[in-house]
């Protein structure tokens, strides 16, 4: 009996001892861009010497702050739904370390606007799309009109956001203002200057954009400068 429960005891000892306490380093990045969404990065987290920048033109309709939270908004619940599909079962106490794993709704313009309707075309879709604000369509219009083919639909826009997806490279950092019609979507590519990212212009352009250009690799110091406007 003593030798069945010290074999116990010392398997038991072993599960423990192979359990972690830290996030591993991939985790750890998802869910630290999630957390940027909702709060901007500090100076403290820049580690990198440069980031990505878009430049976007905003509609007339707009103000820089309704666009910024609009974008905010899509890439949170695209993030939510990135972190909540994480295994963290490797993890002594996953609550503690990640104790928020809801995902918020996306918003209904950006559901309406990447609406599931199936070629050639599906009434409802049709008519979601039509009922979208006059920002979202017209985004989708200018996103079509650049060259960007057509709109995408939200289940394959999502699976950009699969953790294990290998496509996307970039990792959200923040949006800034850079002057009363113009703001600046900065990503982290780690150090590429060319990368799949037409899931974020679809993004950025249902969200009210005239143009979005880039990306372009530009020093972190002028995130810095503008971030501190």
């Amino acid at each position: 009996m003593n030798d069945d429960a010290d074999r116990d005891a010392g398997l038991d000892a072993e599960v423990d001892a192979g359990w972690d306490t830290e996030l591993d380093e991939e985790d750890a990045q998802l869910i630290a861009e999630r957390g940027r969404v909702d709060s901007p990065p500090t100076a403290a987290e820049l580690t990198v010497p440069a980031l990505s920048r878009f430049l976007v033109k905003i509609a007339e309709s707009s103000t820089a702050a309704e666009y910024q939270s609009r974008l905010r908004a899509v890439l949170g619940a695209a993030l939510d739904h990135t972190v909540a599909g994480l295994d963290l079962d490797y993890l002594e106490d996953p609550e503690a370390l990640d104790p928020d794993r809801t995902v918020r709704p996306m918003p209904q313009w950006f559901e309406a606007i990447s609406g599931e309707g199936s070629a050639p075309a599906d009434a409802a879709a049709d008519a979601a799309r039509d009922a979208a604000p006059e920002f979202a369509r017209l985004g989708a219009e200018r996103f079509t009109a650049a060259g960007h083919g057509v709109g995408r639909r939200l289940a394959g826009w999502l699976e950009r956001f699969d953790w294990d997806n290998t496509f996307r490279t970039w990792e959200w950092w923040d949006v800034t203002r850079t002057d009363e019609r113009t703001v600046s979507i900065w990503v982290n590519a780690h150090g590429e200057d060319f990368f799949a990212c037409e899931e974020l212009r679809w993004a950025a352009y249902t969200a009210g954009a005239v143009q979005v250009t880039g990306p372009d690799l530009v020093n972190a110091e002028t995130w810095l400068a503008e971030r501190a406007e």
